[in-house]
């Protein structure tokens, strides 16, 4: 195991039990970026579960699965009809992007609903395997649509697993093949 990917799982968990209410709060929006390499995800999300597990009765840890929410919207406009548009797209239109909105919107209300707070316990909304997102968008549209959209209803931190290099203090590489800057929220 990785000592920079556990020591940012361990980091995140410390941030939870410790500053759970200011989270983001910085810069205004409760998000939690964790970076890691793109080729240990499968270690790194097993690591994040048993972590994120073992924060205690108090905390409800929610996931939602990038990968799953693509892929229904993949399946609901057709995988075949997505290709033709890519390869002869409309004059005028942009299938990917269109795509990446449609997968950004479907998101922002499956966190919307897992944001939402039932009972004592202290909600914890987990967003993993975004690699699904990309070429169409990245972690930067997603974070900033549920911020501009959904801000009053983020009742909770939302911890973002962004694969991809750390470059500066608020800059990441995603998938180390776009440099997104993150302005809002807290980033490992």
């Amino acid at each position: 195991m990785s000592s920079d990917w556990s020591w940012t799982i361990r980091e995140a968990v410390e941030r939870l039990k410790s500053r759970y209410e200011y989270i983001g709060r910085k810069t205004g929006a409760p998000f939690l970026a964790l970076i890691y390499p793109p080729e240990v995800e499968a270690a790194f999300l097993k690591e994040c579960k048993t972590q994120f597990g073992a924060l205690g009765p108090e905390y409800d840890v929610r996931y939602v699965d990038v990968l799953e929410s693509t892929m229904a919207v993949v399946d609901e406009l057709g995988g075949g009809n997505i290709v033709g548009a890519i390869a002869e797209p409309m004059p005028g239109s942009s299938p990917e992007t269109e795509l990446g909105t449609m997968w950004v919107n479907s998101l922002v209300h499956t966190v919307k609903e897992r944001a939402k707070q039932n009972g004592d316990e202290k909600g914890v909304v987990v967003l993993e395997r975004l690699a699904a997102l990309y070429p169409a968008t990245g972690p930067r549209a997603l974070m900033q649509s549920m911020w501009d959209s959904e801000q009053s209803s983020l009742d909770c931190p939302v911890v973002v697993l962004i694969p991809g290099t750390l470059v500066e203090s608020r800059v990441y590489s995603y998938l180390n093949k776009r440099v997104e800057f993150m302005y809002r929220g807290d980033i490992l």
